[in-house]
């Protein structure tokens, strides 16, 4: 049995490559040590976090009704 998925939209070339830049560097920094701090860890997802969804932002989304935010928030 094939199963199909819905397509994925992808992030723009720069927006993913400044995300594995941060990866990138803060695996370099990492490396080198022992123990690294969560909040360390935490640090680097969040400016990858923030990388991407800049991404999604700036793609064509459907436009977003009041009735859609009230059922998000329930």
């Amino acid at each position: 049995m094939t199963e199909t998925t819905e397509p994925t939209r992808t992030a723009e070339p720069r927006i993913i490559s400044d995300a594995l830049e941060v990866i990138d560097s803060a695996l370099g920094d990492f490396f080198s040590r022992e123990l690294v701090s969560s909040v360390e860890v935490t640090d680097v997802l969040l400016d990858v976090r923030t990388l991407l969804r800049r991404g999604d932002e700036t793609a064509e989304l459907p436009t977003v009704t009041k009735t859609d935010q009230d059922v998000a928030r329930a």
